[in-house]
């Protein structure tokens, strides 16, 4: 793999909140640049969703190859639901098994109610936020087309670690919804909470999203769709793989043009409830779980919070004998998800160092693990899409095999290459083995070339 040269502060990768929180802390000159994800005028909280790229044509001699690779570059559920079903069967990028996964849920729709800011307990201090901000005092006469919203559940994706549902808000008033230089009102809306109730339970359990907002795309004349995207395998949550799942979502609709961070200038909410079968997101198959020992050495590029007072970037030569990474393969209808953790590693290895180890790189962005694959012998190399969620030590990918893939994928064979990216230069500074960057609490420049360092090609085993 050739060397490469890339503005950390211009492309951070695609990563889980988790990671992110310790990008964001290594990397402060970067604060004011967090990537919270913006279609249009929305801004999602602390999530990254991938846009759709251009359709790939892949060759694989004498066969065919998996559906995925041919609709989809870093391929993930969440990012096939950020494209209406219209466009998705009209642009011939449908997967037939992920359209199963997502006609399997079978949503329907409950009910909701519609609560204005005169009804909040802090309607007063919203108020005042209102008239500090330079915006008029809230008008029940220009808010009444909200009370008329109905809320619709379209679609929902389950897969056993994320949910991604489309709640179409039905309004002759969406053209509010799509760009702040429309004349008359600009609103935001948000998923603010969301709960949870097992089939036969009466008990609500709540649950975090992990982003979402207006999909310009799924605009029209007669409504708007908010896409949210919920982080099931959170610690302390239990969610149903079986059944009938109800779900009440609170929707925050706000003034944009109070404040466009969708913080304050809210003024009115829609709680409403709707349900799905649980069943569409387990797996297809038992996991298959593999020790995969590494060895020779690498130069790792640590992360090193250890000391919060005194965080650093460092450069290291380390042995990879006695390395051993756990491999889970689980297969969905939605994909095959490969988690990699650090199962076993030598007495002088610190858990930034591990971390470190793990940590989702895409295109030589940031140090850390790079991951591609390729189906058959003559076949491209494509990279993988990343979960847009994780926990520190995990690094887990979304290859675009599917049930209907797995004969042909077989048959070919599907390699999975792991390299490890780590700094050679920073700043335009050559930089060495012994390499150390005391992180600064203020602003700082970072520009980082990468070297990718092969660490382990293996065949991903399927059922």
């Amino acid at each position: 793999m050739e060397k490469k040269n890339y503005n950390v502060r211009d492309a951070l990768p695609d990563t889980p909140d988790t990671f992110y929180d310790a990008v964001e802390r290594s990397l402060s000159a970067c604060r004011s640049e967090k990537r919270e994800r913006t279609w249009g005028l929305v801004r999602l909280p602390r999530k990254l969703l991938i846009p759709l790229v251009a359709a790939l044509v892949l060759l694989v001699a004498g066969t065919a190859v998996a559906a995925g690779v041919w609709l989809w570059d870093n391929y993930s559920p969440t990012n096939y639901m950020e494209t209406p079903k219209e466009q998705r069967e009209e642009q011939g990028k449908t997967i037939p098994d992920v359209e199963q996964a997502i006609e399997s849920a079978a949503p329907q729709s409950g009910d909701y109610k519609i609560v204005m800011l005169p009804e909040f307990k802090n309607a007063q201090e919203q108020d005042e936020w209102r008239v500090k901000l330079g915006q008029p005092k809230y008008n029940e006469a220009d808010w009444a087309w909200v009370r008329q919203i109905k809320p619709e559940v379209e679609e929902v994706l389950i897969d056993g670690r994320n949910l991604v549902f489309n709640i179409r808000l039905n309004t002759d008033h969406a053209k509010a919804f799509t760009w702040p230089d429309v004349e008359g009102q600009w609103v935001d809306a948000l998923v603010d909470n969301i709960s949870f109730r097992r089939e036969g339970d009466s008990m609500a359990y709540p649950i975090s999203e992990g982003g979402g907002g207006i999909n310009p795309n799924m605009v029209t004349d007669t409504g708007a769709t908010l896409y949210t995207e919920v982080i099931l395998d959170q610690p302390g949550v239990d969610f149903p793989t079986e059944g009938r799942v109800e779900l009440t979502v609170e929707i925050g609709l706000r003034d944009a043009r109070v404040d466009d961070m969708a913080t304050v200038g809210i003024v009115g909410r829609i709680y409403y409830t709707f349900s799905f079968d649980a069943a569409a997101g387990t797996e297809v198959a038992p996991p298959t779980i593999t020790e995969r020992p590494l060895s020779g050495s690498i130069v790792l590029t640590v992360d090193d919070w250890s000391d919060a007072d005194k965080p650093k970037l460092y450069n290291q030569r380390v042995s990879l004998d006695g390395v051993v990474l756990r491999e889970e393969v689980r297969y969905k209808q939605t994909g095959v998800y490969v988690t990699y953790t650090v199962e076993k590693a030598p007495a002088d290895w610190t858990e930034a160092m591990k971390n470190s180890l793990l940590y989702p790189n895409r295109e030589g962005k940031w140090h850390g693990l790079y991951l591609d694959y390729r189906l058959g012998s003559e076949g491209e190399w494509l990279p993988v899409g990343h979960e847009n969620h994780g926990n520190f030590g995990e690094n887990t990918i979304i290859l675009p095999i599917f049930p209907s893939d797995y004969e042909t994928a077989k048959e070919q064979g599907c390699t999975l290459r792991l390299a490890e990216y780590c700094t050679t230069a920073f700043n335009g500074t050559p930089v060495g083995e012994d390499w150390n960057y005391s992180i600064p609490s203020g602003s700082a420049s970072m520009q980082m070339d990468l070297q990718a360092q092969p660490i382990l090609e293996i065949t991903v085993p399927l059922p």
